[in-house]
């Protein structure tokens, strides 16, 4: 069971940034109880707090993480970083012949991601897509550290807090990689976004049950 204080800490993680209201309210206890907590984390230096003004009133505080508070969800990056150099000594000079900079991170990523699938991929038939959304996210969880999924109106958002190809590139191609190695594991089309809430950013999939979406499946994935 987790104490205050970490469930805090997995809230900002969540959500970014909350005052000490919205931290009492998510968590169901007192505001003086949440500010306290707060507090001790603000001392123990995971976790600051930004003054911001209203328009009427006296001004609030909002609580986000710092960066030593960011280190307290660890990333599983060891597994991704060893298939990355295995896939970067298997390239030969004919595949990377006439690809630019960016077209050679490309290929690797894809690469990574393909083998990323092939390691961790499980049986679809007799699964529903929730059953499926929750073993896909449980695959972000072992690799990246932080994910989850909930139910949305029409489908499924998974929620990678860690991505590991979001933080090893900035280029739109990782989303892309990662976007293709979850379609390929769970065989139904998945859609990304890049989710800014306060002072996170994560990156959600979106996947939808309606039918008509299987037209983007990916054959023989």
């Amino acid at each position: 069971m987790q104490t205050t204080k970490q469930q805090i800490l997995v809230l900002l993680k969540r959500a970014g940034s909350v005052t000490i209201d919205e931290a009492a309210g998510a968590l169901a206890i007192a505001s003086m109880t949440a500010r306290q907590h707060l507090t001790g984390l603000e001392r123990d230096g995971l976790v600051q707090a930004e003054k911001v003004r209203r328009s009427t009133g006296r001004p609030h505080y909002l609580y986000s993480l710092t960066p030593k508070g960011d280190e307290m969800f660890p990333r599983h990056y060891e597994l991704f970083a060893q298939l990355l150099l295995d896939e970067a000594g298997l390239l030969t000079s004919a595949d990377i012949e006439g690809l630019d900079a960016d077209q050679k991170r490309s290929l690797l990523l894809k690469r990574t991601a393909d083998r990323l699938a092939a390691r961790y991929q499980f049986p679809v038939e007799g699964r529903g897509l929730e059953e499926r959304v929750s073993a896909v996210t449980d695959v972000l969880h072992l690799v990246g550290g932080f994910a989850e999924w909930l139910r949305i109106d029409g489908g499924f958002e998974i929620r990678d807090y860690n991505c590991v190809f979001a933080r090893l590139t900035t280029e739109v191609s990782g989303c892309e990689q990662h976007t293709g190695l979850m379609t390929q594991l769970i065989k139904w089309p998945v859609q990304h976004e890049l989710l800014l809430n306060g002072h996170v950013a994560c990156c959600r999939y979106l996947v939808y049950s309606d039918a008509r979406a299987a037209e983007g499946l990916i054959a023989n994935a």
